[in-house]
């Protein structure tokens, strides 16, 4: 859980609401899938970090990061598309939120074939 300190006393964000923010972010992009599984559970229980859906939050001291695991439509170009999936999740999160995350790591796990969906 994030804290923010307001005028008047302070305000507490849940890691949720970060991996909301971030899994809405991939949702708008086309192209683009949050992928999940199981170790992700495991790992957050283990590590003591939050999981949600393929978005894992990292709280270390003062720093909050992510990692955000996706499946990218094949025949995108995949440095470009997690560079432009990067800069609309920092954009989100800052101006929803005021936080600056330390670090946004985008892993991509797959590929998928909308086309071939499309046509069967």
């Amino acid at each position: 859980m994030v804290r923010k300190s307001l005028e008047n006393g302070s305000l507490y964000i849940k890691n949720d609401v970060l991996a909301m923010i971030a899994s809405i972010c991939a949702e708008d992009m086309e192209g683009v899938t949050i992928v999940s599984g199981f170790k992700d559970g495991v790992s957050g229980i283990l590590h003591r970090n939050f999981h949600k859906n393929g978005i894992t939050v990292i709280e270390e001291e003062e720093e909050i990061s992510l990692e955000v695991k996706i499946a990218i439509e094949y025949g995108l170009e995949i440095k470009k598309t997690c560079e432009l999936l990067q800069q609309a999740i920092l954009h989100e999160i800052k101006s929803m939120t005021g936080i600056s995350l330390s670090n946004l790591t985008i892993k991509v796990e797959g590929l998928t074939n909308s086309h071939a969906l499309a046509t069967t």
